[in-house]
């Protein structure tokens, strides 16, 4: 779990690194408790502004949509800048390694905090496949995203047994699909830059290839484990 990141930018040396502390519950969950009351008021993270016809959320117990607020807490200073901005990485995790990463994209970036966002927030829909996800490394290739993926799959029908759930997990990528159109919508009205925009639909084109490449990837998968 990352538990710190420090970012540098490049292309401006002498500003300040922008720090993100994230904090988490027992179940892996981002808090957002202290977001500033300010962000939760605004109208782009408003529960019904682009509401995903899946959302399972009340007003009434969250005004706001957990992904959005997510981002608007951790990601807001970038939406103004370029995705093609390069970034310097210092990357703490739970565990204590400490990861260092240079000329890193800042869309890369935005796609990272974007991924913990829906995965990790109290998003009904991300929430659902949390556990795939869980032990991806930070900023994982589109190959180690795609096999998670897979593998909770591969687990649900093996779980399943006598029942094909394949029509429920391509229903469940609809609404992946679904999520990450109408986050892209939210963000869009609020930026200036496209780093925040392009962070959204790398998420979204993954999400693609997970669609794509899931017979496939279950066919293999469903192999090893009867090889094993």
């Amino acid at each position: 779990m990352i538990k710190r990141i420090e970012i540098h930018f490049d292309e401006d040396p002498d500003s300040k690194p922008l720090a993100l502390d994230f904090d988490f519950s027992i179940t892996n969950t981002i808090y957002v408790d202290d977001a500033p009351e300010e962000l939760v008021k605004e109208s782009w993270v408003q529960l019904d502004n682009n509401k995903c016809s899946q959302c399972t959320l009340k007003n009434e117990n969250h005004p706001a949509c957990p992904v959005a607020l997510n981002l608007g807490k951790y990601a807001h200073e970038l939406f103004h800048r370029q995705s093609t901005d390069t970034v310097s990485i210092q990357l703490w995790e739970e565990s204590g390694r400490h990861l260092q990463l240079a000329n890193i994209p800042l869309q890369d970036v935005t796609g990272e905090l974007v991924r913990m966002a829906v995965f990790q927030s109290e998003c009904p829909i991300g929430r659902r496949v949390k556990k795939a996800l869980e032990f991806v490394p930070p900023f994982p290739t589109d190959g180690e995203t795609t096999r998670a993926f897979a593998l909770f799959f591969a687990m649900q029908q093996l779980q399943q047994t006598g029942r094909d759930v394949t029509k429920e997990q391509i229903i469940y990528l609809d609404s992946l699909h679904e999520l990450f159109e109408n986050l892209s919508r939210r963000v869009r009205a609020i930026t200036r830059g496209d780093a925040g925009v392009n962070g959204v639909m790398i998420y979204h084109s993954l999400m693609m290839l997970v669609s794509l490449s899931l017979p496939e990837n279950l066919e293999k998968v469903m192999k090893e484990y009867t090889n094993w």
